[in-house]
């Protein structure tokens, strides 16, 4: 069998970790555009009685008697806040503050479980594949310039480049993390 060329290997790792980067890209974009943890979720709020403390057993026993199903296991701390069931399916956040006990019922869309496999937070098959989306990223870059160097108006564009987005992130850096 005849070993991958670069041009093989590139293809392959692009083609391969291509919906990895397109989660990090789509949610990167969302994420900065403003969307919030409840992007493409169904949320239901009910507004509690503000007597009752963790592990919220009478307000659990008043969200059942209100139709709500709730989901298994027992009710921990999450965040600072209380939260019953996982976040990757339907789980109910007790919020309190002073004055009042709301319970969010949140069944989750896409975005926010997306948003967990950005944030590294998905289970081990999903940071096996980031560790390796950023690592094929990496490699891609490489074998990108090395497949690119051997002509020399590309070369001289690629130089260009390179000085130019470095000089941009240098400057945001300059700009925005030394300036106080």
């Amino acid at each position: 069998m005849k070993a991958l060329s670069s041009l093989s290997l590139h293809l392959v790792l692009s083609l391969f970790f291509l919906p990895m980067i397109m989660v990090y890209a789509v949610t990167g974009l969302l994420y900065m555009g403003g969307a919030d943890q409840h992007f493409t979720s169904h949320v239901e709020v009910y507004e509690l009685s503000s007597g009752d403390e963790p592990p919220y057993a009478d307000s659990c026993r008043e969200l059942e008697r209100l139709g709500v199903k709730l989901p298994e296991g027992k009710v921990r701390p999450f965040k600072g806040n209380y939260i019953l069931g996982l976040v990757t399916g339907t789980h109910v956040l007790f919020l309190k503050t002073e004055n009042s006990l709301r319970a969010e019922v949140v069944k989750p869309g896409i975005y926010p479980n997306l948003l967990l496999v950005h944030k590294g937070k998905a289970g081990w098959w999903f940071s096996a594949l980031g560790y390796g989306s950023a690592i094929s990223l990496i490699l891609l870059y490489i074998s990108g310039i090395l497949l690119m160097w051997r002509n020399r108006r590309k070369r001289k564009l690629m130089l260009v480049s390179a000085v130019l987005g470095t000089s941009a992130v240098v400057a945001g850096y300059l700009m925005f993390f030394t300036m106080g």
